[in-house]
């Protein structure tokens, strides 16, 4: 249902314990549930405030497979501004089921924008903590979780365009203070188009967890929509392979563990071709 000043949308899903969905995101089988999401419009008379939308979301199920409900309700406010900008404040709090245990979820402070700061500047970030699940099969215990995430595009002209994205994830345990893991994870798309037919891509990825850099070159010739060719190369780099082995006479030598090797690389061709009749 949708008016100028009224959204509310509304869904009830069903998923058996034997559903398989290989090729999609969605991953959870066995549980059937509700929810709902619906806001409020407000126009203010002003230059830069456009809307002001108070919303909430409110989502109950039943897991099977875990053997319990969850139940979860968020509300916050959001304000669309001039530049194609909104901020979002929100506050989340609910109960997920692991292994028949209800633990919390949610989130005590969400804050999420987006702004078009200049004509070649586009800058977004978010901001949470709450509670979480350390979900183990043996030994699972009710976490803190916090997260924030920053985010630029760059595009100086009409032929290039730099992103950035930083992401990091901090996980502990409340009762003894111990951290169970610090994620941090940066990605870089570099973009050139030379004209409408030729452009080249640069992908890379730093992965703290893993201590990997994986990098992917792409080449790009489109003929005319529908025939295209690809020329592609990625290569992945990780830290912590070989052993210190001193030699006589020499000082201190370098540990290899302490260099990014290559353990990975591939090369690939594609292409398509459209023909109408």
């Amino acid at each position: 249902f949708a008016t100028r000043r009224y959204f509310s949308l509304n869904q009830v899903e069903h998923f058996d314990e034997d559903f398989l969905m290989d090729t999609a995101f969605y991953n959870r089988t066995g549980f059937t549930g509700a929810w709902t999401f619906s806001e409020i419009n407000f126009y203010p008379k002003s230059t830069w405030l456009q809307r002001v939308h108070p919303f909430v979301f409110a989502k109950y199920a039943r897991d099977r497979v875990q053997g319990g409900d969850e139940d979860f309700i968020h509300s916050g406010l959001r304000f669309n501004v001039t530049r194609q900008g909104f901020i979002n404040f929100s506050h989340g709090r609910g109960h997920e089921t692991w292994l028949g245990t209800k633990y919390r979820t949610g989130s005590d402070f969400n804050f999420f924008g987006n702004m078009q700061t200049l004509r070649w500047l586009n800058l977004s970030g978010n901001f949470r903590e709450g509670p979480a699940i350390f979900y183990s099969e043996t030994d699972p215990f009710q976490g803190r979780s916090r997260s924030f995430n920053v985010e630029t595009t760059i595009q100086p002209n009409q032929h290039l365009s730099q992103n950035i994205e930083f992401n990091r994830v901090r996980f502990w345990n409340p009762d003894t203070g111990a951290e169970v893991y610090d994620v941090n994870i940066l990605n870089s798309k570099t973009t050139y188009q030379f004209d409408k037919h030729f452009l080249v891509r640069v992908l890379a990825q730093y992965d703290s967890s893993r201590d990997t850099v994986l990098t992917d070159f792409l080449a790009s010739y489109e003929f005319v929509p529908g025939t295209v060719v690809h020329a592609g190369y990625g290569s992945l780099y990780e830290k912590g392979f070989g052993s210190v082995e001193p030699v006589p006479g020499v000082g201190s030598p370098v540990d290899p563990r302490d260099k990014y090797l290559m353990v990975n690389r591939g090369l690939f061709l594609k292409a398509s071709y459209l023909r109408r009749f």
